[in-house]
């Protein structure tokens, strides 16, 4: 495999995207894909791109195509792109035909073609220097007045720092379970994200790509407990206490696992 400075440059397999995978806890909002509603961070997301009726959108990356069906139901026009088959299939089942396969690096649009671009849980699972030449073709596409909104998750700080600790204490307080199903993704995602980036690492590739952008961190550590991995720790007054002051700046630059960035032309 060639590496670069920052790690391998390759990119993961298409099929190790496959219909599980998209249907499991394992991909970000599978229960609120379920349930026929949009998960908290895809919530987020969408109030981020502010559509408005007549606006352009594409969302690259798009998954199941939950982000795609909110901001059509604004008024958006939307195309999704995705390059794992069972994504496609899965997101023309959701929206209908609006949704192909294509490369994040050599977008198939013209030149200021989209007032919104979302890419929500991507950038983590293209190596880092398609990610940089992947948001450059992004902000080609881009209207002048137009933006790019940008989600990762983990923060490489949380995993690297504090992990290790949640796994210990959960397994103290008998919570064994959680700790190896936690434990059990890990192992799944460590082919699947050669990118985890920190706030800090995030802003380095921006800036590598030559893009004005601003980066930060979700302050509701917890997603105010609607996720599989932080229902069960939002239920416990310690943890919720706990959860308020590490949300706050600057605690939450480790303890944040959310991060987002806004980028323009």
């Amino acid at each position: 495999m060639v590496s670069s400075s920052h790690g391998p440059s390759q990119p993961v397999p298409s099929d190790v995207y496959t219909t599980e995978y998209f249907l499991s806890d394992a991909c970000e909002g599978f229960d609120s894909y379920v349930s026929g509603d949009v998960s908290k961070i895809k919530q987020e997301i969408v109030r981020l791109l502010d559509v408005q009726p007549g606006h352009r959108v594409l969302d690259v990356g798009c998954g199941r195509g939950e982000v795609m069906a909110a901001v059509m139901r604004d008024g958006a026009t939307v195309v999704g792109i995705d390059y794992a088959d069972a994504a496609v299939k899965l997101a023309r089942d959701l929206v209908g035909p609006r949704v192909s396969r294509a490369d994040a690096t050599l977008l198939p649009f013209p030149d200021k073609t989209f007032d919104r671009v979302v890419m929500g849980d991507v950038i983590e699972h293209l190596p880092w220097d398609i990610a940089v030449a992947a948001i450059r073709d992004i902000t080609r596409v881009l209207t002048d007045d137009g933006y790019l909104i940008v989600h990762t998750s983990p923060n490489r700080l949380f995993v690297s720092l504090f992990m290790p600790v949640v796994r210990l204490g959960l397994r103290l307080t008998g919570r064994a379970e959680l700790a190896h199903r936690i434990s059990e993704y890990d192992e799944r995602k460590t082919v699947m994200h050669p990118n985890e980036l920190s706030p800090f690492g995030l802003r380095r590739l921006l800036a590598q790509a030559g893009v004005p952008a601003k980066v930060w961190v979700a302050e509701d550590i917890l997603r105010s407990g609607s996720g599989p991995w932080t229902n069960e720790l939002a239920e416990r007054p310690l943890v919720r206490a706990f959860a308020r002051v590490a949300g706050a700046w600057p605690f939450r630059y480790v303890f944040g696992n959310d991060l987002f960035a806004m980028v323009r032309r």
